[in-house]
């Protein structure tokens, strides 16, 4: 009896296994479809309809709504329910536009922006760890890395059905890392040892350091800041922004170009740490007041914790 009961609950392992595959190429071959489809209108109708899709998601999203429109009144207090509610909207939509063009990287030319020591530490080729954020068309950074550099690295969350999807990072020259992956920090280490240029978001909550961010206290992942100093490379700052004619725009920061000083104690080092991170939100926060209809106001990032 336990050998049948065994025999049937592996049966019941691998009919779940097929369909969930099965699904997954289905929606996989949908989303395909869409991005054909949308290829096929001017640049102006995709992204307006983009935009309305997004709009209509955020419609119905009802937490993710809220806490829109909850974090954009606790940063922006001077706003009207009004405002903060049209500014959530704005901005679901731009996000979501930005998140589609990753479908279509090959066809997004940015316009790119920085100064001279930014400039040559990206054309040096010895690469460097780069701070970015969600804000505008989502993986134009290390799209706008790729124009300088022979190795553009990001870290994606790219999910199971789209995994055979990624080749629109490879077409551009763009290695994409599985964030899910265990050993996704330990292979983007041996990437910075070997002079790639590693672009990270690092505006999202993470249990790591604590920050000010809009006068208020919270915490972020520190991870490319650990990077740089693991690696002794120079850390960076970039953003990519729409115009109001749909044209991208990439800016790059040079935050410390030299290397990061050894710290004797964990404690002297993690105050290090700490101190470049909010140098990095200081300027997140500029950014946003800067652009606040282009960063996505959806996540949770003021979460509660314990100091």
């Amino acid at each position: 009896m336990k050998v049948n009961n065994a025999s049937k609950s592996t049966n019941t392992d691998i009919t779940n296994s097929k369909r969930s595959l099965i699904k997954q190429k289905i929606i996989s071959l949908g989303i395909r479809l869409l991005v054909s489809t949308l290829l096929k209108l001017t640049r102006n109708r995709r992204k307006k309809l983009v935009q309305n899709i997004g709009k209509t998601i955020l419609r119905f999203a009802n937490k993710t709504r809220k806490r829109a429109i909850n974090n954009i009144i606790n940063a922006m207090p001077e706003l009207s329910i009004k405002e903060a509610t049209d500014l959530a909207f704005d901005a679901y939509g731009n996000c979501a536009y930005g998140v589609a063009e990753s479908f279509w990287l090959s066809q997004v030319e940015p316009d790119i922006f920085c100064d001279e020591e930014t400039l040559q530490i990206l054309q040096s080729g010895t690469g460097a760890c780069i701070a970015t954020m969600h804000i505008g068309c989502y993986e134009a950074v290390p799209l706008a890395v790729a124009k300088f550099a022979k190795q553009s690295v990001t870290l994606t969350n790219i999910p199971d059905f789209l995994a055979d999807t990624m080749d629109f990072y490879s077409d551009v020259n763009i290695t994409a890392i599985n964030k899910k992956s265990a050993n996704a920090f330990s292979e983007l280490v041996i990437r910075a040892g070997n002079n790639a240029y590693i672009s990270l978001h690092c505006d999202l909550y993470a249990n790591q350091t604590e920050v000010t961010f809009f006068g208020q206290k919270t915490k972020a992942p520190s991870g490319v800041v650990l990077l740089a100093k693991l690696t002794k490379k120079p850390l960076l700052l970039a953003y990519a922004v729409y115009q109001d004619d749909g044209q991208v725009q990439v800016f790059f920061e040079t935050l410390t170009s030299e290397k990061l000083a050894e710290q004797k104690t964990q404690q002297e080092s993690e105050q290090t740490v700490e101190q470049v991170m909010a140098q990095i939100y200081q300027r997140f926060e500029q950014i946003i007041r800067q652009y606040p209809s282009q960063w996505y106001w959806s996540y949770n990032r003021w979460k509660n914790y314990s100091s």
